[in-house]
C-alpha cells in the first residue's frame, strides 16, 4: 500500500517561518477586521498607522499555522479569533492604545447601494469633466440640477443628495463613484490581541477614556474623604486634617466656654449674637419688658451686619485677609453697641 504525502509549498513555508517570526519579535499581536476595505482604503489606513503600527495580510491558513508554530505562552489562544477576512497588526504599543487609535483614523470610502448614510451628501456645483451625453438625465433622475456649459456638464448647486439615514440608491452610489465622492468612513477594528501573556478581545478595548478618568478623578476624591474623617494621615491629606481639627477645636472652645486669646473675637460674636436673640426673644413675650429703642438698635444692627457664630477656617481668613479685617471691625462696633446697652 503506498503513503500519499502532501507536499507543502515552499512560498507557504517561508511564509509561515516569517510570520512566526513577527509575531514572536512583537510585544503585541492583534487581529483586525478588514470586511469591506477596499486596497485604497487599507492603503490610506496603512499609511495612518505608519510609525505606530505594521498590518500583514495573509491567508487564514498560513496565520494560524504561524501562531502555532510561535513559541509565546498562550498565543495559540488567539487561533479561534482568526475566523473571516482577518489580517495581523504589530505593534509595540499596549491594545487598549492601539484600539483608541484606530478607532481615531479614519479612511473615506465610496459609496455602496443599500449602505445607510451616516451624513448628509452634499454634492457640490462642480463641473463634472462628463461630456453631454446619458448622464445628465441621471443626475436630473437624482434632483441634481445641471447644466451644459462649455462642452462639458456642470452642477449649478450645492444639493443635498441624500439625507442622513436615509438608504443609498445603486443609482446614487453609481453617480457618486464617477464624481469621486467618497462619503463613507472605515476604520480598523481590533477583534483581539495578544498581549502581556494574555489574548484579549474586543469587549475589553470598548472603554470611554473620558468616563474612565472621571471614575479616577472621583476615586481619589473618596480616597481624600475616607482619609480626612478617619483621621489617617497622609502626605497630601495631611494639612486637611490639621485645618480640620483646628477649626472642630475652636467650635469645641466656643461651645464648652474654654477661653482662648486668639477666640476673643468670636466669643465676643458669640456673646453678641446670643444677647440679640435673648432681647428678641423676651420682646417677644412681653413688649413692655424692653424699651423699644433698645429693640430698635438690635434689629439695625442685625440688618446691617448679620454676625456668624461659627469661626471660619484659617485658609479662608488667609485667603480673604480684606474682607476678614472689615467683617472684625463690623462685629467690633456691634459687640460695642450692644456693650452700651447694658451699661
Amino acid at each position: 500500500m503506498s503513503v500519499y504525502e502532501k507536499t507543502i509549498p515552499q512560498w507557504k513555508q517561508d511564509a509561515v517561518e516569517k510570520l512566526a517570526k513577527t509575531i514572536n519579535d512583537s510585544e503585541m499581536i492583534g487581529l483586525v477586521n478588514v470586511e469591506g476595505v477596499g486596497a485604497k482604503q487599507l492603503q490610506g489606513i496603512r499609511e495612518s498607522l505608519r510609525g505606530s503600527a505594521v498590518i500583514q495580510m495573509a491567508r487564514n491558513t498560513l496565520m494560524i499555522r504561524a501562531l502555532e508554530k510561535s513559541g509565546k505562552k498562550s498565543i495559540k489562544d488567539l487561533i479561534e479569533h482568526v475566523v473571516g477576512p482577518v489580517v495581523f497588526i504589530f505593534s509595540e504599543q499596549d491594545p487598549f492604545a492601539l484600539s483608541k487609535f484606530l478607532s481615531e483614523n479614519k479612511t473615506a470610502a465610496p459609496a455602496k447601494g443599500g449602505q445607510i448614510s451616516p451624513k448628509d451628501i452634499i454634492v457640490e456645483a462642480m463641473n463634472t469633466g462628463v461630456a453631454p451625453g446619458p448622464f445628465i438625465s441621471e443626475l436630473a433622475g437624482l434632483k441634481i440640477p445641471s447644466r451644459v456649459k462649455g462642452g462639458m456638464i456642470h452642477i449649478t448647486q450645492d444639493t443635498v443628495a441624500v439625507k442622513a439615514g436615509d438608504v443609498i440608491s445603486n443609482a446614487m452610489a453609481l453617480m457618486l463613484s464617477r464624481l469621486g465622492i467618497e462619503p463613507m468612513e472605515l476604520q480598523l477594528k481590533l477583534i483581539a490581541a495578544y498581549s502581556d501573556g494574555e489574548v484579549l478581545t474586543a469587549d475589553s478595548f470598548d472603554i470611554d477614556i473620558d468616563s474612565l478618568f472621571g471614575q479616577v478623578i472621583a476615586g481619589h476624591q473618596y480616597a481624600i474623604n475616607l482619609s480626612v474623617y478617619l483621621g489617617i494621615p497622609t502626605k497630601e491629606t495631611i494639612p486637611i486634617i490639621l485645618a480640620k481639627a483646628n477649626m472642630e477645636a475652636k467650635g469645641l472652645a466656643l461651645h464648652i466656654g474654654f477661653f482662648s486669646p486668639d477666640l476673643l473675637n468670636q466669643f465676643l460674636s458669640k456673646a453678641n449674637s446670643e444677647a440679640s436673640a435673648l432681647i428678641a426673644a423676651v420682646a417677644e413675650k412681653d413688649p413692655e419688658a424692653i424699651p423699644s429703642e433698645i429693640v430698635s438698635q438690635v434689629q439695625s444692627a442685625a440688618a446691617a451686619a448679620p454676625i456668624a457664630a461659627a469661626p471660619a477656617s484659617d485658609a479662608a481668613e488667609q485667603q480673604k485677609p480684606e474682607a476678614a479685617e472689615e467683617e472684625e471691625d463690623d462685629e467690633e462696633e456691634s459687640v460695642a453697641g450692644i456693650g452700651g446697652l447694658f451699661g
